[in-house]
Formats: C-alpha cells, sequence, structure tokens
C-alpha cells in the first residue's frame, strides 16, 4: 500500500518541478518591470553657486541663491530648507514653489544674512495628483 501511495506523490514532483524549470531562468531574465510614466521625474539641480565636495558653496556676504530645476511630469516643485542631522524634517522651511512650467522650475531665496549648513529638497509633486519625487543638495556658506 505505501508503493501505491509514493508513486501519485513521485508523479506530481516530476510534473512540478518539470513546470518550474522550463521557462524560470528565460523569464528571470527577460522579466520588466512596470514602470509609472506619469511619475515625476527630477533631471538636475542647478544654482547659482558652484559646488565643491559635494556642498555648494555660497560666498560671504550674497544676497540670494537662485535654484532652477528641469523635471517632466510635475505639477508644482517645492522648495524647502531643512538643518543637516538626523531626524530634522519636522524642522524644515518652505523656501517657495514653483507651479509653472512654462518659464522653467525655479526659485530665489533671499539669504541675506543667513548661516548656512542645510539640505535643499525639490519636491516634485506629479501630474497625475498620486506620485511625488524628490531630490536634495547640501548648501553651506564659505
Amino acid at each position: 500500500m505505501t508503493k501505491k501511495a509514493i508513486y501519485p506523490f513521485l508523479l506530481f514532483f516530476l510534473l512540478l518541478t518539470a513546470c518550474a524549470s522550463e521557462d524560470s531562468a528565460e523569464n528571470q531574465d527577460t522579466e520588466t518591470i512596470p514602470r509609472n510614466e506619469t511619475a515625476p521625474v527630477i533631471m538636475s539641480v542647478e544654482t547659482n553657486f558652484s559646488e565643491k565636495e559635494g556642498w555648494v558653496v555660497v560666498p560671504a556676504k550674497s544676497t540670494a541663491l537662485n535654484v532652477t530645476v528641469e523635471a517632466t511630469n510635475a505639477d508644482t516643485l517645492l522648495f524647502w530648507i531643512v538643518p543637516t542631522g538626523t531626524e530634522s524634517w519636522g524642522e524644515r522651511e518652505l523656501i517657495g514653489y514653483d507651479i509653472n512650467a512654462k518659464d522653467g522650475w525655479k526659485v530665489t531665496w533671499n539669504i541675506t544674512g543667513k548661516s548656512l549648513h542645510h539640505r535643499l529638497v525639490v519636491q516634485a509633486l506629479g501630474s497625475d495628483g498620486k506620485t511625488i519625487t524628490d531630490e536634495t543638495i547640501n548648501i553651506t556658506n564659505e
């Protein structure tokens, strides 16, 4: 009786192995992950100051920081300044926003007399009303 019970199990195991191994390598190599084509994409974030060792360096006595962004599929761009350090997102300050892509995504921030050692976070809100992406640059005084 034990031999009769083993045969269906072996047959099932053989079929399962054949089905699993037939195309699995091909599927793993050619599988594509669907991408949300309406999600916002930030291609670049530029300022009017040069970058040195991963930090945008603002010269002493500067009065304005200009930020320009190349982005697609965005409806609104938010520009936040966040102190460096861990868990500091709650201390962020909205320094500007842009809702008009026709003239380019940009903001000018008055930095007269400000001491800077911050992260500038650009958030792009998707034109689909559901998606968001962000890009961060580091900013410090000279």
